[in-house]
């Protein structure tokens, strides 16, 4: 049998983390496997008219998400869970189900409820619901 992957997609949020720590303790007893994905989310930038603020607000998020993803990896090698990192840029919730589709099989998704937007204030946001309607594989809410 093929070892399971669990795909968590982490943004920084509290949601993200409590999903990193759902996803670490299923893998410890299930021995799956996970790849931590970060979305840098470059859309909705007016790249043209403010390059150089855009590439330091890129440039600034790719450090902090570095940061993140190496934090989460030694947390989750330290509970003995193979683990592996991506870092992607688009639209978080296409590049979650793209990613969870065309890189490895995924078995599992783990994602907040809702994550760093600070105009979503509801129960379930708008990436986690594209996330359910549109991935192949199951998903994993927290909030």
């Amino acid at each position: 049998m093929q070892q399971a992957t669990y795909l968590v997609a982490v943004d920084g949020s509290k949601n993200a983390e409590r999903a990193f720590q759902a996803a670490v303790d299923l893998a410890t007893v299930t021995g799956a496997q996970l790849t931590l994905l970060y979305v840098i989310n470059d859309r909705g930038y007016d790249k043209q008219r403010f390059e150089a603020e855009y590439l330091r607000l890129i440039d600034a998020e790719h450090q902090l998400a570095e940061e993140l993803l190496n934090t989460y990896q030694k947390t989750a090698q330290q509970q003995h869970i193979n683990v592996q990192q991506a870092m992607v840029y688009g639209y978080p919730k296409e590049q979650i189900v793209t990613y969870s589709r065309d890189n490895q099989p995924t078995n599992l998704i783990f994602l907040g409820a809702t994550g760093n937007n600070a105009f979503e204030d509801g129960e379930l946001g708008a990436t986690a619901s594209y996330v359910i309607r549109h991935a192949a594989a199951n998903v994993f809410l927290v909030k």
